[in-house]
């Protein structure tokens, strides 16, 4: 074989980022999404599969088959999509967090094994729907350490058995849809202090310790048949002192492919995360990825240096061409479950009627989930006096980009003024205490006070809250707390439930999604008609 249609055949075993967005200037993180131009040479260059982020879904359904068209050949076209398609894509719907799960589950096991299967199900096919062929969940981690910023809300539980059945039920939801699963960060990535987005993690169990706990639901949906294992970023010192996991043979080989049988397509986490990127060249991580035992290797920093660097490796015999045969073949193995679809399901599928009642049902089952996992005492009781605030703290400016945001428009539209504390805005906090709000500005204002905290990649410190617990207790000691809700973090509202009195209004949701905001403020405050306000100004803009 000469070294260019090796080259091509290597380039296969890769996976690029894209926008889902058409246009090059709309891509929400150019540093990370190829240009189309590039887009394209590489897929005609061999390039074997394409992950996703940003667009509507009606632009990735478009953009799945003009991408298909540069390639001339089946692509792997994936996105980490763990809480249903809008978690990634606009119009898309929207799930509640895994973690939302874990807690129904804790009260209702049927119920939340059925939940999970529904979802999985519902995400499967919303996606297929759009183009897309491989879900990049579901995540197998156990999120056994409360202050891991980056796993957290994305695992489906705290305990081995918790995640084991309501993975397994996800992945059963998925597996009807005809889509292919992912089980992710293999051998878990759920006790670490560390986001390996930005370094890498050390966690220190042994192997023992991974079989008591961590691998346990990687083993059930081994069983069950998923379709692929990533591997995560994460140094396990006492059982590869040495490489990362993403580029040990003791864990891929040794571990998944031999003592847990596993033989389906085991992928890489994406390369350029700095717990890889900052010790290895692309070129590097790709041939130690590879000849640990990995088949796909995800978003190296530069894709070209590391397909020349793994077609050198081939081409030199560093690693055998057996190998790359195998791998390849693993992949065509899994794409051909999914493109042997009959042709019933295909025009089912074109069906403008049937899609839009499927959507429908989507959308009604998400609502009535955010019903179940949302917590409130004393409904109805927070009521604004004068000048009574809204202290609201987001970590992501677009989640306040919509024009109607419930956690800022409802409290407003019975009286509360609003104020947004942001990471990147003015500190609230006195100089020298930084446990206490700088109230002398706001006289003898209430308080009403609405946080967004959740684990999320790249976060890192902007994570850690905890500063609040004393805010929120200093607030209701001065009697001029009117209540409290949390969006996302469990772990968080757990220690403020336990700090302030019984008698002090509060809410919990999972869920940080415009619905669910909507469900759990109509609950808790207590004028119960409110209407979305519309600023006349805009809707001039509009009508003009």
């Amino acid at each position: 074989m000469n070294k260019s249609d090796l080259r091509r055949q290597v380039a296969e075993l890769f996976i690029v980022r894209a926008s889902g967005f058409n246009l090059d200037s709309q891509r929400l993180y150019p540093n990370l999404e190829e240009s189309n131009s590039n887009l394209k040479r590489l897929l005609e260059e061999g390039v074997g599969g394409v992950i996703f982020l940003g667009g509507t879904v009606k632009e990735l359904e478009i953009r799945c088959n003009v991408l298909k068209k540069w390639s001339g050949k089946p692509l792997l076209l994936c996105a980490d999509i763990e809480e249903g398609v809008g978690q990634r894509f606009y119009g898309g719907t929207k799930f509640i967090p895994p973690m939302g799960i874990a807690q129904i589950y804790k009260k209702d096991h049927n119920l939340a094994i059925s939940i999970a299967e529904k979802i999985g199900y519902f995400t499967g096919k919303e996606a297929k729907n759009i183009g897309l062929n491989w879900l990049l969940a579901p995540v197998c981690d156990i999120n056994n350490n409360s202050n891991n910023p980056v796993i957290n809300l994305r695992a489906w539980g705290e305990e081995p058995e918790t995640v084991k059945r309501l993975t397994s039920a996800f992945h059963r939801g998925v597996s009807r849809s005809q889509m292919l699963t992912c089980a992710k960060h293999f051998p878990g990535h759920g006790n670490s202090e560390v986001d390996s987005h930005l370094d890498l993690p050390e966690i220190q169990n042994d192997l023992s310790k991974l079989e008591q706990f961590e691998l346990i639901p990687f083993k059930s949906l081994i069983n069950h048949g998923v379709n692929s294992v990533m591997i995560g970023h994460l140094l396990f010192s006492k059982i590869d002192p040495i490489y990362p996991a993403s580029l040990s043979k003791i864990l891929v080989t040794d571990l998944l492919r031999i003592k847990l049988k596993f033989d389906g397509l085991v992928v890489s986490d994406a390369l350029l995360m700095n717990a890889i990127s900052n010790k290895y060249s692309s070129g590097k991580a790709a041939v130690m990825a590879f000849n640990a035992g990995i088949d796909l290797i995800m978003m190296p920093t530069d894709i070209d240096e590391a397909i020349d660097s793994l077609t050198d490796a081939f081409y030199s015999e560093k690693i055998s061409l057996k190998r790359l045969h195998i791998s390849r073949e693993r992949r065509k193995k899994q794409l051909d479950l999914i493109n042997n679809e009959n042709d019933l399901d295909k025009e089912e599928l074109k069906n403008e009627d049937i899609n839009n009642k499927f959507l429908l049902d989507t959308y009604r089952f998400s609502n009535s989930i955010i019903e179940n996992s949302i917590f409130v005492r004393a409904e109805g009781t927070i009521k604004a006096e004068v000048d009574d605030i809204n202290l609201i703290q987001i970590d992501n400016f677009d989640q306040v980009s919509n024009k109607f945001f419930p956690a800022l428009d409802l409290p407003q539209a019975v009286g509360f003024k609003n104020l947004i504390i942001h990471p990147l805005g003015i500190s609230p906090w006195q100089k020298n205490h930084k446990n206490f709000l700088e109230l002398g500005q706001f006289g003898n204002s209430k308080f009403f006070v609405q946080l967004f905290v959740r684990g999320k990649p790249f976060i890192g410190v902007d994570y850690y809250n905890d500063h609040w617990i004393d805010a929120i207790k200093n607030l209701e000691i001065d009697e001029r707390l009117s209540g409290v809700i949390i969006y996302g973090c469990p772990y968080l509202y757990d220690k403020i439930k336990k700090t302030i009195h019984e008698s002090i209004p509060l809410g919990y949701s999972p869920s940080q999604i415009e619905e669910a905001q909507n469900q759990i403020l109509s609950r808790i405050l207590q004028s119960k008609i409110i209407q979305k306000k519309i600023d006349p100004k805009l809707s001039k803009e509009f009508t003009d």
